[in-house]
């Protein structure tokens, strides 16, 4: 490959970074690798990777309208969003094959690196090219993007490295992630009830139930929806605000849930679809329903989850509702469907004993009844408490008045 491949002159690339150290690296002669934490800020003012990505064998899948897509690329835009000081914890990073690494000038507040690639089929980004891209595309759509001068990228420069072992390195940092919990999950056969009730229904092929699958769904959404409805842990009193952000707690709840006898995931695995449309039909009332309650809230202003831009912005037209197989024109935030979609635990008839899970009233006859108390709840909180929807799916009192509402509504239709 090595004498196949043509040269063109060294680009020169100057970037400011935190702080830079470099060693030899055993058993390759003249091989080095250094390492350096680099801003998101000047990640994407100074170093343009565009034409340094044929080295990486795995490409960012974008839909119809060049939006990133994955789950994999939604979980890198919540960290930039919500806990941007994080980043540097939280991400691998990007992984530069590189002609050489230059000078490194020491300065009071970090120091200026050099380095140089020449040929786009031996140097460039052989790994990392999520986090680029999700960091690239979120500078370019979110309408407040200074978060991203919070944000530290580690960077990895791997200088003298042959060209014929570029393929090979390139693909083994993309197979190197630490294999997550819901993957060795899955691997055991904890999903295998969920998958063959899902069996080919509306949506089926946006879940990833592990590592590496395509869609826009990982399984660890689907658990948290399940749990919502675990009535032998859940009930008028106790709600599953804990499910939001703690994960572990979640998948090992669910693991322990699955293997009592009865099970009351056993219970609830049945109805997971049914569960999801519900949650697709709650996004798609919402926006009628914040046009009906005094005095009106301006949803399309409200600025969505996922890019920073507003929810009723062009860019979210045709928002796919891929459980429902429809679409909207607006993005609902996770926290505001979380809180709402747990309240219809009010509206299951359960008895783990006789193994009945039941709804009450069928939860498309509910919806029109609640949805406009539900959202007034969720507006309230936004309005007078200044609470973000990612709070909101976190109190305990939130998801307690979104249940009372659809309680009572039960009630009042002498429903028991």
């Amino acid at each position: 490959m090595s004498d196949q491949v043509s040269r063109s002159a060294p680009v020169e690339f100057l970037v400011h970074v935190d702080d830079f150290r470099s060693h030899r690296i055993p058993g390759i002669p003249n091989a080095k690798v250094g390492s350096c934490f680099i801003r998101g800020d000047e990640l994407v003012k100074h170093l343009d990777l565009d034409k340094w990505r044929a080295v990486n064998p795995r490409v960012p899948s974008r839909n119809a309208k060049d939006v990133l897509t994955g789950h994999v690329v939604r979980g890198i835009q919540d960290t930039l969003r919500e806990a941007p000081a994080d980043f540097a914890l939280k991400n691998q990073g990007l992984y530069l094959l590189v002609e050489s690494i230059g000078e490194y000038d020491r300065m009071r507040d970090g120091g200026r690196l050099r380095f140089t690639m020449s040929n786009p089929l031996v140097h460039g980004l052989c790994n990392g090219g999520h986090t680029d891209a999700s960091i690239r595309d979120y500078a370019q759509n979110a309408e407040n993007p200074t978060t991203l001068e919070e944000v530290w990228v580690r960077m990895h420069l791997f200088e003298g490295i042959d060209a014929d072992k570029v393929p090979a390195m390139a693909e083994g940092l993309n197979r190197s992630r630490q294999v997550d919990d819901p993957s060795l999950m899955n691997l055991e056969g904890s999903f295998e009830a969920i998958r063959t009730h899902i069996g080919t229904k509306s949506g089926y092929k946006e879940i990833a139930y592990k590592q590496g699958d395509p869609g826009n769904y990982y399984i660890t959404e689907i658990i948290r929806a399940i749990m919502f409805f675990n009535c032998d842990r859940f009930d008028s009193r106790k709600h599953p605000s804990t499910l939001y952000r703690q994960q572990k707690q979640m998948l090992d709840t669910f693991k322990e849930d699955a293997a009592k006898q009865p099970s009351p995931i056993d219970l609830i695995v049945p109805h997971t679809h049914e569960i999801l449309c519900l949650m697709d039909m709650i996004a798609q009332a919402t926006p009628a329903a914040c046009k009906r309650i005094k005095p009106v809230f301006e949803l399309g202003r409200m600025k969505s989850e996922r890019r920073g831009v507003r929810s009723g912005s062009a860019q979210h037209k045709d928002t796919p509702l891929f459980f429902l197989g429809t679409k909207m024109d607006h993005k609902i935030h996770t926290g505001w469907l979380l809180v709402m979609l747990a309240a219809f635990r009010a509206n299951v008839d359960w008895d783990l004993a006789t193994g009945k899970f039941a709804w009450k009233v069928k939860p498309e006859a509910l919806l029109p009844k609640v949805i406009d108390g539900l959202v007034t709840i969720c507006v309230q909180e936004y309005r007078d408490n200044k609470s973000k929807p990612d709070e909101m799916a976190r109190n305990p009192a939130v998801y307690d008045r979104c249940y009372k509402e659809v309680e009572l509504e039960l009630l009042r239709s002498g429903v028991r």
